[in-house]
């Protein structure tokens, strides 16, 4: 477990540098927009949170079970439409999988990775893709395109 938490930190923190906005989505359609001048540190709780600490020494914590997506932005967000929000909204099912998983919502190549890393799956996407995950071994997975990402889980 311990691995996986800092091969996700690797990752984040390679987003992060680049970064300009942080965008959490909430599963209820809300959605927070920082500026990354203004956040010191993002902390996964032990109890399941998402902990964004700014440098003004405030915090938000959202649940990471409520949480849809986060993405780091290179451009300046200052505000997501509604209409923004739906149109980039990743959709992955089903989820846990077994064999197949169902992709929407990709706006650029779709990349899976493994827990730690490495690239199992890359393919092209379309406006609605089916991915074979048959040959997965079973476990925790990251999918990626452009910006969005969602965590996937494969089962027996």
């Amino acid at each position: 477990m311990k691995k996986v938490v800092l091969i996700i930190s690797s990752l984040l923190a390679m987003q992060m540098a680049s970064a300009q906005s942080l965008v959490v989505e909430a599963l209820d359609g809300t959605t927070q927009v920082y500026d990354m001048a203004a956040v010191s540190k993002l902390d996964f709780t032990t109890s399941g949170s998402l902990k964004v600490v700014k440098t003004d020494k405030s915090e938000d914590v959202k649940s990471i079970s409520a949480t849809r997506k986060v993405v780091f932005s290179a451009e300046n967000v200052s505000a997501v439409s509604e209409a923004d929000s739906k149109a980039s909204v990743l959709k992955v099912y089903p989820n846990p999988a077994k064999n197949e998983i169902t992709v929407e919502g990709a706006n650029a190549d779709i990349l899976i990775f493994s827990a730690n890393g490495n690239l199992v799956s890359s393919t092209k996407a379309a406006d609605k893709t089916v991915i074979n995950v048959s040959s997965f071994a079973d476990g925790v997975y990251i999918l990626r395109s452009g910006k969005s990402a969602a965590r996937i889980i494969k089962t027996k």
